[in-house]
């Protein structure tokens, strides 16, 4: 798998550039190059809402020189790309800065205010080792959004008496004296939206805003619409649903509507403006979502077409819009407050991939009704392109994820005929997930090329590789990727597409985020949106529900999904190094704990279940969906579950504390965990077992996460829990809840690497390997698959292709130097594999580690960026052969990444090669 993207290519480039120095403050260039430039980790973004962005590149160099990094930079910001051509930053010439950053360096002095709707042009290049400089990188450029609410002139309308479930259409005319030189239109709608031109649909975004919490956070998205206006009339239309509006939470909150603003300068450099008002003309398309309302849990609606009212002319400028309807305005909160319109500062939701099905067969007892088979679980939308209708013929679209079911989870679709050739159906503004879709009412059998899957996705782009010798592997993490798109649709990750849609905090922040989303995808600027999201979702009292961004009134399930905030900000900040997120968190943090605290047992310990930890009227989870259907709701498993949930946020908040310098924070919240610790170690500690309360896995590894055992009862724990493993239950005895801690510790500690090797070899109940020996293509809700409540795509099981990038290739970001500026490298030869390579790409490049067994020996290669360090640990007897290194000491024993036997190396950027003997373990 290999990433088709600006900033990869750039990286895996080796071309040398040599360009005379323009500016003689700098010398002649012949080493570094510089690609990837980005502004708040997006490349070219639109619509900052964020006075001082950061902006971030990559450094190359052809020759690789061991050691190369920046030792200065120079930004030139400035209006216009022939100025910026011309080198004259007028917004901003930052001169040369000595600094080894080139990540997230913040926009010049404080007295620098960037104006709203406004496009930007930058470039930059740096000096290197012996005082070279780079050439002048290729030119980005970023667009503001609208910094003061006072900005929007424009009303929120709705069209006056449409159903909730009606899909409408906005439409505006506009007569511009010139064409635009620029032109920048922001719109927001508490529901979905698409942007029309003159009759062209405004770029490839789908599902567009994506969701917030709609009663207190509306996202606005900035469309670039100059290259589509033209001198004289102009028509700007919008396509709109209700969408989330119509969720159960929202629907008695919001009211949906949508809200636009344009800002535009011609060639003169005269500006024009239009906004959303009562002048725009309004009306019901043709089509709308259908199923229950308000939208509920196992029924997410579907839509229906009534090609009977088809027009492709709706937002053409000659269209005669006489008959259309005058919106009304309204307030998108029924209660009038005030709502927040922020910048959707992260990647669009779009179609990813489309294929064909691959079977259709026609039903066994059904007339006019045939199966499609696509071959795989998708998310997304169906298309189906339809023969010899009659006006009228109603068409039956049903969606199901299990071939013996017509329809799962109320997955249903509806086509009206107008009776013409050339009449397709396809789904806009509510989606699918499944893999069998059935078509009922055709009067002519179909073509196997008359469907379409297209896969929809909000997930960044991969920026990971992995292979090795196991075929199962390669399999396993390709799955894993492929699940975490298809449950990341609308700038969340949701448990599953098909039947809740919820962005469960057990599932989608913990091992998802650490496993798949943080090392695998370009997820800087998604997770920042979805801390925030948590943010938002946090009550007056500290209670955080389970899910976000939908607002809950309830903390359903207990705080490991309530306390999602915690893992997101800390391993966003491990893996892009960006502190500010760790900032935003920490009140939100503090205030969540500060309620934990609140009711205390006679030993002065969180009661669970109480306060901010459950509302009344819940449910209390333990581990969820381990082997054997166990569902542990209430009882003393779930309390000490929870509990380790509370240990392992306070020590998350404490090293928050420490990196955001507010240590003197930490006092109380240090006490309190080591309290907690002592306590649970002697409440539910087994000497006879040598582990925790049933000594599952499950427990035994959370124990160990947190550091419940003293010193001297490490040891025999962790054996516990490998004797467990390997004997009574050599499988992965866990569900989806308890999945971070126990990956974490076995990643930990060397002992787990080969006993974790063969479980993921498993292609027998329970195991990955199994999903996919019964023709599973995402990962399912279940380890019993056949379940009926068994959704077929969902993130319970998500995350596991962390490990085969964290353990087999061993690459992993250093609390030292986050964001990968220090890059662990510890790679785990595993027995019955005979090579395995991955790469990461990180701010500050690709990194990528292999290793072959070849001849008795077993050979390592290892890539580390211009401006990189590294800690590489390889098997004693290592030799480096490509370079002159000689190994540093190291303590073995030591906690965390350092414990076993190694051959330790500290090193800087360069390609290194190591041979170590096989000795066949």
């Amino acid at each position: 798998m290999k990433a088709k993207n600006p900033t990869v290519l750039f990286a895996l480039a080796r071309t040398v550039v040599c360009l005379a120095a323009i500016n003689m403050a700098f010398p002649l260039c012949a080493a570094l190059e510089i690609g990837g430039l980005r502004c708040e980790h997006l490349e070219s973004p639109l619509g900052l809402d964020v006075p001082v962005p950061r902006f971030s590149w990559l450094l190359n160099e052809a020759e690789a020189t061991p050691g190369q990094r920046q030792t200065s930079y120079h930004i030139l910001v400035a209006t216009s790309p022939e100025k910026l051509s011309a080198d004259i930053g007028d917004v901003w010439d930052s001169g040369r800065v000595g600094s080894h950053e080139s990540h997230l360096v913040p926009l010049g002095a404080k007295a620098i205010q960037l104006r709203s709707s406004t496009q930007y042009f930058w470039k930059v290049r740096v000096t290197g080792l012996n005082d070279v400089t780079s050439a002048w990188s290729q030119p980005a450029r970023f667009a503001t959004g609208l910094f003061e609410a006072t900005d929007w002139k424009g009303k929120w309308i709705a069209h006056p008496t449409a159903k909730l479930e009606q899909h409408t259409w906005f439409r505006k005319k506009v007569t511009l004296a010139d064409a635009p030189a620029s032109a920048l239109l922001h719109v927001a709608s508490l529901g979905y939206h698409e942007l029309y031109i003159n009759g062209q649909k405004v770029g490839k975004r789908v599902l567009a805003p994506a969701l917030s919490r709609l009663d207190k956070r509306v996202l606005y998205v900035t469309y670039d619409i100059a290259p589509l206006l033209a001198k004289g009339e102009n028509v700007i239309a919008i396509w709109f649903a209700a969408g989330w509006a119509r969720y159960r939470e929202n629907v008695e909150k919001v009211n949906p509507a949508i809200i636009a603003q344009l800002y535009g300068q011609d060639a003169s450099g005269s500006s024009f403006a239009l906004h959303t008002d009562l002048s725009w003309k309004t009306a019901e398309s043709y089509s709308r979502t259908t199923g229950n309302t308000p939208m509920r849990m196992g029924d997410m609606g579907g839509e229906e077409v009534d090609g009977r009212n088809f027009s492709n002319k709706w937002h053409a400028t000659a269209f005669d819009d006489s008959a259309w309807l005058t919106p009304v305005q309204t307030n998108p909160r029924k209660n009038k407050r005030a709502i927040s319109l922020s910048a959707q500062m992260m990647e669009p939701s779009r179609i990813i991939k489309t294929f064909r099905a691959t079977k259709v067969e026609k039903h066994k007892t059904l007339e006019n009704t045939w199966i499609f088979d696509t071959g795989r679980n998708f998310t997304g939308y169906v298309e189906v392109r339809f023969r010899g209708l009659n006006s009228g013929d109603k068409i039956s679209i049903k969606v199901s994820d299990r071939p013996d079911k017509a329809e799962t989870f109320s997955q249903h679709q509806t086509y009206v005929a107008r009776g013409e050739d050339g009449e397709f159906f396809r789904n806009r503004f509510n989606y699918v997930n499944g893999r069998y879709i059935q078509i009922s009412g055709l009067r002519n059998a179909p073509n196997i090329e008359d469907l379409s899957a297209l896969a929809i996705s909000s997930a960044p782009r991969r920026t990971s590789s992995f292979n090795s010798s196991s075929a199962l592997y390669n399999r396993i993490f390709e799955t894993d990727l492929w699940t975490y798109e298809m449950c990341t649709t609308e700038g969340f990750t949701a448990d599953c597409p098909s039947r809740e849609r919820l962005g469960y905090g057990a599932e989608s922040a913990y091992m998802t985020s650490w496993g798949a989303g943080l090392p695998s995808f370009d997820s800087a600027a998604f997770y920042r949106k979805n801390v925030r999201d948590w943010i938002d979702i946090q009550q007056y009292n500290g209670l955080i529900a389970n899910t976000a961004p939908q607002v809950s009134s309830k903390a359903w399930g207990g705080p490991l999904s309530g306390s999602a905030i915690f893992n997101l900000a800390w391993e966003h900040y491990l893996a892009y190094g960006d502190k500010s997120v760790l900032e935003s968190a920490f009140e939100t943090e503090k205030k969540w704990l500060n309620a934990v605290y609140k009711k205390l047992d006679s030993d002065g310990i969180p009661i669970p279940g109480a306060g901010a930890i459950q509302n009344s009227g819940g449910f209390y989870l333990g581990d969820w969906l381990a082997p054997g259907h166990r569902q542990e709701k209430d009882g003393e498993g779930p309390v000490f579950f929870n509990r380790a949930v509370i240990a392992l946020n306070l020590d998350l908040f404490i090293k928050t504390a420490e990196i955001i310098e507010k240590s003197e924070e930490i006092g109380p919240y240090l006490a309190h965990l080591n309290k907690l610790r002592q306590a649970m170690h002697k409440k539910y500690y087994k000497p006879e077992m040598e582990s925790y309360f049933n000594g599952d896995q499950a427990r035994t590894a959370f124990a160990l996460f947190v550091q419940l055992p003293p010193q001297d009862e490490i040891a025999k724990v962790r054996a516990h829990l490998y004797a467990d493993l390997n004997k009574q239950h050599p499988y992965f005895d866990i569900g989806s809840f308890a999945r971070y801690p126990f990956f974490k510790t076995l990643l930990a500690e060397p002992i787990f690497h080969e006993t974790t090797a063969r479980i993921l070899a498993k292609t027998n109940y329970p195991s990955y390997g199994h999903f996919l020996e019964r023709g599973e293509t995402t990962w399912p809700e279940c380890w019993e698959i056949k379940n009926d409540d068994c959704a077929r795509t969902h993130t319970s099981y998500t995350g596991i292709s962390g490990w085969f990038i964290k353990c087999l290739a061993g690459i992993e970001p250093d609390t030292s130097g986050p964001g990968y500026r220090t890059v662990i490298i510890r790679p785990a030869t595993t027995r019955d594999l005979s090579f395995a390579t991955a790469s990461k790409e990180t701010p500050y490049g690709i990194i990528t580690s292999g290793w072959k067994k070849e001849s008795g020996k077993v050979l390592f290669s290892i890539n580390i960026p211009v401006g990189m360090s590294a800690k590489i640990f390889l098997p004693p007897d290592t030799t480096a052969i490509s370079q002159k290194l000689s190994p540093e000491k190291t303590e073995p024993g030591k906690k965390g990444h350092l414990s076993g036997e190694y051959t330790f190396f500290k090193v800087v950027s360069g390609n290194y090669q190591f041979t170590a003997p096989d000795t066949g373990k």
